[in-house]
């Protein structure tokens, strides 16, 4: 499984990458090839998940995709191309925010979210939030 995760990362930054079978299947002795495109395709069915789970948040929230004034790019699979394409294409409107380390970005601003709370409300953020965060509506209308 690891393999796989790296061949997914080497295709977030080059064309094409390479598996050794040997590495599975020792009685095996080849590499598959997969490039970007390819590796897109597979991904196809998950990207229509991604895409449906979008369009059900805007409809639920009674939003618009062109409302949208800011897309923030999150968690490790916010790297690969095709999820980058796919939120530029749903909001072209959008300012489309790519960190360096889209994986520790929501964990970053949990800790801002907690430190900027007043020190007497932390002992009871605390209580509030061993099972979740309500910060409010994540979706804000464009002005």
């Amino acid at each position: 499984m690891i393999k796989c995760q790296k061949i997914k990362e080497t295709l977030s930054v080059i064309e094409n990458a390479s598996l050794d079978v040997d590495d599975f299947d020792t009685n095996q002795e080849e590499n598959i090839e997969i490039s970007q495109e390819g590796f897109q395709k597979m991904c196809e069915l998950l990207l229509n998940k991604v895409k449906n789970t979008l369009n059900a948040a805007l409809h639920n929230s009674k939003f618009d995709a062109n409302q949208i004034n800011k897309v923030l790019h999150v968690g490790g699979g916010s790297r690969m191309p095709m999820i980058k394409q796919l939120l530029r294409n749903m909001f072209p409107e959008a300012e489309h925010c790519i960190e360096e380390h889209p994986d520790e970005v929501v964990a970053i601003g949990a800790a801002y979210y907690a430190y900027s709370l007043p020190s007497d409300s932390k002992s009871d953020f605390r209580r509030q939030t061993e099972t979740h965060i309500d910060e409010g509506p994540l979706l804000k209308r464009r002005k």
